[in-house]
């Protein structure tokens, strides 16, 4: 069975004109009719399509996609089974996140209050959710599984006192590392002040801080732009986590 270009984009919900490009940058290759040179697809292209569609649907750019797409079977199965995993682990913490917010919403109706134990879980599950996703794999490279599930154990076992602690040590250290990027002076007390916070923001959920492992850390924020965006987006400056990364080459020693 072979697709006109119309039936094709009528069946997968995109415009002919999508068809034609994906074609032309041979994503999507076409075939032509002998008869009329029109363009036309085997019904493998159905299968390809699907893919594509996942993939976009996934945040991957096209040419993301096209290098995907010329691997191996397996590998592309991977690839949808690693995704499936990261759209069940949203769709846990989403429902989590809905029951919390059921019980919030009764309790404020006259409902069952909760327990002050309860009102915070659902966050610091999705935290753990979203660093797991973002920084997971890096961070069971550079201090092994077993320390990085450790490290997502304390996290999650946290008290209610510690989490707002550890929330308000972050914004303190935000504050501070705005002040150093300012000033650029990294002799000053709120250099040294913000060394002090960072350390005491990772021992929340380091079971055993040592400046080796601290100089490790900002090393692998000054190489990982995703590091660098956490930063410099909450401190508001562009070159915050290249001051936070000399701090902590200073100081943790």
């Amino acid at each position: 069975m072979t697709y006109s270009v119309q039936t094709l984009a009528q069946l997968a919900g995109v415009s002919p004109r999508t068809l034609r490009y994906y074609d032309q940058i041979g994503l999507l290759p076409a075939q032509r009719n002998p008869t009329n040179g029109y363009r036309e697809y085997p019904a493998t292209a159905v299968d390809q399509l699907q893919l594509i569609r996942y993939f976009q649907v996934f945040g991957f750019s096209l040419t993301a996609i096209q290098d995907l797409l010329a691997r191996p079977s397996n590998e592309q199965t991977a690839a949808l089974a690693a995704q499936r995993q990261t759209l069940a682990t949203e769709r846990d913490h989403l429902t989590a996140l809905l029951n919390t917010l059921d019980r919030t919403l009764a309790a404020r109706n006259g409902g069952p209050q909760m327990a002050d134990t309860e009102k915070f879980a659902a966050f610091k599950r999705e935290q753990l959710a979203q660093n797991d996703q973002q920084f997971g794999s890096e961070a069971r490279k550079r201090y092994g599984t077993a320390t990085y599930t450790a490290s997502q154990q304390k996290f999650a076992g946290l008290s209610e006192t510690d989490y707002q602690h550890m929330q308000a040590t972050e914004q303190a250290l935000f504050t501070a590392l705005k002040t150093v990027t300012t000033t650029g002076d990294l002799d000053s007390d709120d250099a040294r002040r913000v060394y002090k916070l960072h350390r005491q923001w990772l021992c929340f959920t380091w079971n055993n801080y040592t400046a080796v492992a601290h100089r490790g850390l900002a090393k692998m924020y000054a190489a990982d732009e995703r590091f660098a965006s956490y930063y410099n987006q909450h401190v508001g400056l562009p070159n915050a986590t290249e001051t936070l990364v000399a701090v902590i080459l200073r100081y943790a020693q």
